[in-house]
This record gives C-alpha cells, sequence and structure tokens, in this order.
C-alpha cells in the first residue's frame, strides 16, 4: 500500500474545549517547563551558601557540570511530565494537575534523593546503609517538599503551552505521481 493512500489520524487544534477534546503540549515545551522547575534549586544553591563561594563552584566546573545537570534534570522531567499531562489529558480539574504535579514531583525527587546517599554511602563505607548519613533527616524532609514545589513552577510554566486537541481524519492524499494522458511527463519538459 503506498504511503499516502490511507486514511491518517492527526492532531488537530482547537480554540476551546469540545466533546472528545484532550490537552496535550509539544516535548519542547515539557523540557523548557523542565528548566523552569529547576529555580528552587538554584534558589537554594545561592541561599545555602555565601555568594562568593557559589560563584566560585560555578566556576570551577559549573561550566561544563552544570549545563549537564539542567539538561538531563529538564529531560527527565520533560518525560515525567509528558507521561502526566497525557494521563489528566481529559481532565479540566486544575487543582488535579497541580496536585498530581507535586505528589510525583516530590516523590520522584524523594527516591532519587535516596538513590545519591545510597551511592556516597556505598563509596565512602561499603555499606549501602544510607540511613545513616547525616544528611538523611534532612533529605527526608527536604527532597519532597523541593520536587513538588519544583514540579508546581514547572507545571505553571508549562500552562502557556498547553492548548486543546482533538483527533481528525485525514484522507488519502491524490496520486500526483500517475501518468494522465495529455499531461507533459519530465522528459517533454527537458527537451523544451
Amino acid at each position: 500500500m503506498a504511503r499516502g493512500s490511507s486514511p491518517k489520524n492527526v492532531r488537530q487544534a482547537v480554540t476551546r474545549h469540545e466533546g472528545n477534546a484532550h490537552l496535550y503540549a509539544a516535548f519542547g515545551t515539557h523540557w523548557r517547563a523542565g528548566v523552569a522547575s529547576l529555580i528552587p534549586f538554584g534558589i537554594l544553591f545561592f541561599t545555602t551558601q555565601p555568594f562568593g563561594d557559589a560563584m566560585a563552584a560555578l566556576t570551577s566546573g559549573g561550566y561544563t557540570v552544570g549545563p549537564a545537570i539542567v539538561v538531563t534534570h529538564a529531560t527527565v522531567w520533560a518525560l515525567m511530565s509528558f507521561g502526566l499531562l497525557h494521563l489528566l489529558r481529559f481532565s479540566t480539574s486544575i487543582p488535579r494537575h497541580y496536585l498530581t504535579y507535586a505528589g510525583v514531583g516530590g516523590a520522584t525527587l524523594l527516591v532519587f534523593a535516596m538513590l545519591a546517599l545510597t551511592v556516597v554511602q556505598l563509596f565512602d563505607n561499603g555499606t549501602a546503609d544510607f540511613w545513616n548519613r547525616s544528611a538523611f533527616v534532612g533529605f527526608l524532609w527536604g527532597a519532597p517538599l523541593l520536587g513538588a514545589i519544583g514540579s508546581v513552577i514547572g507545571r505553571r510554566a508549562l500552562a502557556s503551552g498547553i492548548s486543546w486537541h482533538i483527533w481528525i481524519e485525514r484522507g488519502p492524499l491524490p496520486q500526483v505521481f500517475d501518468y494522465v494522458e495529455g499531461k507533459h511527463d519530465k522528459d517533454d519538459f527537458q527537451r523544451m
């Protein structure tokens, strides 16, 4: 079967909610919102240490490590957000969206924080008992809070890129490369 000879479903943006409409945003929009979700981390980075120390940390490797962290975080957050928006695509409840994003963001960051503590504990002491680290209690309450706040900020940044869409069926494309009597083909044009 030729490529354009069968009907194809196409996502079409609509101006307002209709009966079978769903919410959708492009992956790039989710990615930009993922960068915005780093705002609480940046505030925490600059407020928990002297400004000079924070700038020294940025200049001593932060120009290479920092962008890698931002790209990785934004990509992981965008994947999470893309899935969550697909899950909530028919929901018109704004509080449900923000609460879902906050809950998933907080839980995800808590898991990543505990995994990081485990890796550090394994590297330092050779054991996986991360609960014996001095940072455990701070991570236990700080990671979910920071993850929830970051996800809400990211969801807020995503809001401007979300719109209602519907699926429409586009008919098959006409056969434009078939020979039709009376039309000139390529060889006729070359002889002219």
